[in-house]
């Protein structure tokens, strides 16, 4: 959009001025997209932009912009300021990443109590709104290696539950976490459940990124299995994708009824 039509959207009402200065700052991409996309050098001006403006969606990509070091130098003063914008502004959601500075002592005083606080109000408020965001970022907290077998077995507890809800793409998450604990036939199990499951539903990026580590997982746990319990896995991993499979077919199968329905009418 050149300038003249910007100028013109403007006198019309279709778009605010602020709305253009945004635009020509980032070549066109809201905060929003920038991150989406990992344009970060962008992100950081626009996100900057949008938040002073009062968006505490972009204060939430900022903070964890200063969280993360993308973009920017990492800068716990900057993070926690804007992450506290965010929740201030109604996005619960970025209490789990103001949880960290607190669960690691990032600018702020360590306090663990004061993580898990934000953890249950960042997950209460998903549980009731939709959303797994901060169930995960807890398990990961959780299952750093220097915590304890309490935290692991918290973390492996946390995943579990997500998979059995179906989400299935954080089974080499639970995979992980029963072989930290020493489940060698259940991580070998998950594991093998998740090369299957990503091969088939899993997308591009995610199977690029994560199938190698699957099958370090899966071999590491397989040293210590017997052929017996190799077997079972694998029978118990072919029976699940089997039902997995028969679910998609049912589903697309009512969708195309549906349709079908729609063009009669």
């Amino acid at each position: 959009m050149n300038k003249f039509f910007l100028s013109m959207a403007v006198c019309f009402g279709l778009v605010s001025s602020g709305s253009v200065y945004a635009a020509e700052l980032s070549g066109g991409e809201s905060c929003e997209e920038a991150m989406k996309h990992a344009h970060y050098d962008v992100a950081v001006q626009q996100c900057e932009y949008e938040a002073e403006k009062g968006s505490a969606e972009a204060a939430e990509y900022l903070g964890y912009i200063y969280l993360k070091g993308k973009g920017a130098p990492r800068d716990w003063g900057l993070a926690k300021k804007y992450l506290e914008q965010a929740v201030d502004g109604g996005v619960v959601t970025a209490s789990r990443y103001l949880a960290i500075l607190y669960w690691n002592g990032l600018g702020v005083e360590r306090s663990r109590d004061k993580a898990m606080e934000l953890f249950r109000d960042c997950i209460s408020y998903e549980e009731q709104n939709g959303g797994v965001s901060c169930k995960v970022q807890l398990a990961q907290t959780l299952s750093f290696g220097t915590n304890s077998q309490d935290d692991h077995r918290y973390a492996k507890d946390i995943y579990a539950g997500l998979v059995e809800n179906k989400d299935y793409q954080y089974s080499l998450d639970l995979a992980k976490m029963y072989l930290t604990l020493g489940n060698d036939a259940n991580a070998y199990k998950y594991a093998e459940f998740y090369i299957w499951w990503a091969k088939r539903y899993g997308d591009i990026e995610q199977i690029r990124l994560s199938m190698s580590e699957a099958s370090v997982v899966k071999n590491k746990a397989a040293a210590s299995l017997s052929d017996n319990q190799v077997n079972s896995a694998y029978t118990w991993v072919k029976n699940e994708i089997h039902k997995i499979n028969e679910e998609h077919l049912q589903q697309k199968q009512a969708t195309e009824k549906e349709k079908n329905v729609e063009v009669k009418k």
